[in-house]
């Protein structure tokens, strides 16, 4: 059965075979003979990193006998614990993502529809390239004008691990300025204070222009109202017709449904109703989810890590475009900031809003929208139970 498959992947993509290829790795360092010498067995680097064109080339070389800078986009090479290596310069190749809507088999997905993207697999319905346990493998990807450069020499292989590895690194490149964006500490620190963040909804196809507002220095608040303009009656249905399957969202339906009616009125007083339904009712599905899994009565602080740590298993794979690890920081700073009167401070948030401590000028459609994408975002995290 192997060999039919080798022989099935030779006719249509053609590999170049080497026999005893006994690739180990990069060095890390100069040494001299006899002496110690680190090996870089595993690494991901991009066009992104100073010495890429080094490493590519010393590691490229080797496998096409030339240098292969100048013309190559892409590359995978299979090496067997044999030591017999399958070079392919066309190779079938896909992603395992999360979408955000229902999606049946053979229809065409679209960038916006996927809410991550968690592996990569090398597999069409003849042919199955994925690594095996123990292989070796050297991929070369071209995404969004960048290259990337993927390899595991070690010899310890776990196909499953390694493909979600990949993944990561696809996505890396894939979702470029969205990341390099993101992980300005400044950048993210005033988003979240100011209510917004990479939400479900909202990743490539929205955040683009929350990413284009905060690049301005946030003068142009006409580029914040085009999205939330393009939360328009059809966008909002769509997208809340999925929470419905989640009976912790269904139980409250009539509730959460009066919040949309009232948001879709696009009136002042139907935006502070949204408000004051989406502020009680995400807590409360968060408050009733923590006893279905646990049984107790929880302390505030651990309904808030609880549906952070939701996300951490949704979205588990390194650097999600969901953020979820700093989903946390925006209920502290944000949805669930505290207020004091004393000294006349009631921002934006559940609190100030449930206590009624809250000025009317916060009860603006701005805000009714960050929570009712908080409320999806949750709906996400949770899952259908």
């Amino acid at each position: 059965m192997a060999e039919d498959k080798v022989v099935q992947a030779q006719e249509v993509y053609e590999p170049k075979i080497i026999n005893d290829f006994q690739l180990a790795g990069l060095t890390a360092e100069t040494s001299l003979p006899g002496k110690e010498v680190k090996i870089i067995q595993k690494m991901f680097t991009s066009s992104l990193d100073e010495h890429f064109s080094l490493h590519a080339t010393q590691l490229l070389s080797p496998i096409l006998g030339t240098d292969p800078g100048s013309f190559l986009n892409s590359l995978l090479v299979l090496i067997e614990p044999n030591n017999k290596a399958y070079v392919y310069e066309k190779f079938p190749f896909g992603v395992t993502a999360i979408p955000k809507t229902p999606v049946e088999p053979y229809r065409a997905v679209f960038k916006n529809n996927l809410a991550d993207i968690t592996a990569v697999f090398f597999q069409d319905i003849v042919i199955d390239l994925n690594p095996k346990d123990g292989d070796r493998i050297v991929w070369l990807f071209r995404e969004n004008w960048h290259f990337g450069l993927f390899f595991d020499l070690s010899g310890n292989l776990n196909s499953r691990s390694t493909l979600n590895e990949m993944g990561a690194c696809y996505r890396r490149l894939a979702y470029l300025s969205e990341y390099l964006f993101l992980e300005n500490s400044s950048n993210f620190k005033q988003m979240v204070e100011d209510g917004w963040f990479p939400f479900v909804a909202i990743i490539s196809d929205g955040m683009e222009k929350v990413q284009l507002y905060y690049q301005e220095g946030g003068k142009y608040p006409s580029i914040l109202q085009e999205l939330i303009d393009s939360f328009n009656e059809q966008r909002i249905l769509a997208l809340i017709s999925n929470w419905w399957q989640n009976s912790l969202f269904a139980r409250n339906r009539k509730i959460i449904q009066a919040g949309i009616n009232s948001y879709l009125t696009n009136t002042e007083d139907g935006y502070i109703s949204a408000v004051k339904i989406f502020s009680t009712e995400l807590e409360g599905i968060i408050r009733i989810a923590y006893h279905q899994d646990f049984n107790k009565k929880p302390k505030f602080r651990e309904l808030k890590e609880y549906i952070s740590n939701k996300g951490k298993s949704k979205f588990s794979s390194l650097g999600s475009l969901c953020f979820p690890d700093k989903f946390l920081d925006y209920l502290n700073d944000y949805i669930f900031r505290d207020f004091d009167v004393q000294v006349g401070y009631a921002p934006e948030s559940r609190h100030s809003v449930a206590h009624g401590v809250a000025q009317d000028n916060i009860y603006t459609q701005e805000f009714a929208l960050k929570l009712l994408l908080t409320l999806d975002n949750i709906y996400f995290f949770l899952g259908n139970r």
